[in-house]
């Protein structure tokens, strides 16, 4: 076992490369907790496919691993996302199956025993795999049925794994992967008023424990908890603008059976903007960037991402 006094010094002194990884599609976010989801309810006829490859740019504190919640690091990194979703029955509701694969590059530098480091790593993150179905307000539905398909209030549910198959090296503080199975269920409801429409979501992380973490040290964790609020405005088909809110809280880790006072608090907000392009493309982008922070992340977010979608028009 590594020292534990030097392992939780180092917790309160540094920060570690986190992705922010964005796909706006409304399938999941393939790694980071702290980002926002606007239209993560909206449906989609059954059989139709979804590939999107998204870019992204962070700048700041930025936390892979959510268990850490370190402080004063200055980051960059950059990430190339490819994901995958299909629209699906889910006993007779709308449901949605995706898999987010993430390779990252980032670079950062901290404060650590007093001496400065500066640290680069480059490789495969965590994968994430969801399922997810509409509770209420959307049935499954064929092409011709979705055409006339008028949404008002919608309630449904995912369930997202997250898992530990990135790069990960026990003997570095930062690293790409978590090393630990991540379950993250959410609920979320939507109004459509017109060519507004009103979001609200719930999550909660799970995670197992690291029984490999930094120094040969055990870490778990207590859930990490969320909600995000958005409000959304249809210029045209496929056409649409967000003003996203997210907190963030809870979290607090225990390193070795020491509880640490550690809990977390993070407050964010977002804009984002899609546009269609020649059918079927479209593309979406956004900013997002934090309020507050209590422990945790904060940092700056630009992403972009090119969506196709084939299938589903029979």
């Amino acid at each position: 076992m590594g020292e534990p006094g030097r392992f939780i010094r180092v917790l309160t002194s540094a920060g570690a490369l986190g992705t922010a990884f964005v796909v706006f599609c409304s399938i999941p976010d393939p790694l980071q907790a702290q980002s926002l989801e606007p239209r993560l309810l909206s449906p989609a006829p059954i059989g139709m496919n979804f590939l999107v490859v998204g870019y992204v740019y962070s700048t700041g504190n930025m936390i892979l691993d959510d268990a850490l919640p370190l402080e004063d690091t200055k980051a960059r990194a950059q990430s190339l996302t490819v994901a995958f979703a299909r629209s699906i029955n889910l006993f007779g509701q709308s449901g949605r199956i995706s898999a987010v694969l993430p390779f990252a590059n980032g670079r950062w530098t901290a404060e650590i025993d007093d001496r400065d480091t500066s640290t680069v790593r480059n490789g495969l993150a965590d994968p994430i795999v969801s399922i997810g179905v509409g509770l209420y307000g959307a049935p499954a539905m064929r092409a011709a049925e979705f055409a006339t398909f008028r949404p008002r209030t919608m309630v449904g549910a995912a369930l997202r794994v997250r898992v530990p198959l990135g790069q990960y090296d026990q003997t570095k503080l930062f690293n790409l992967s978590t090393h630990r199975w991540q379950f993250i269920p959410s609920v979320g409801v939507a109004q459509y008023l017109g060519r507004w429409v009103l979001e609200a979501h719930l999550r909660a992380w799970f995670s197992t424990t690291n029984n490999e973490a930094f120094g040969g040290n055990t870490v778990s964790q207590d859930p990490l908890l969320g909600f995000q609020l958005h409000a959304e405005y249809s210029f045209g088909p496929g056409f649409w603008g967000a003003v996203s809110f997210g907190q963030h809280f809870g979290g607090a880790t225990t390193v070795n059976g020491v509880e640490q006072d550690n809990a977390q608090t993070n407050n964010r907000f977002g804009l984002t903007l899609a546009v269609p392009l020649y059918r079927p493309w479209s593309l979406k982008g956004g900013y997002y960037a934090g309020i507050s922070t209590r422990y945790g992340g904060d940092f700056d977010t630009f992403a972009l991402a090119l969506q196709y979608r084939w299938g589903g028009m029979k």
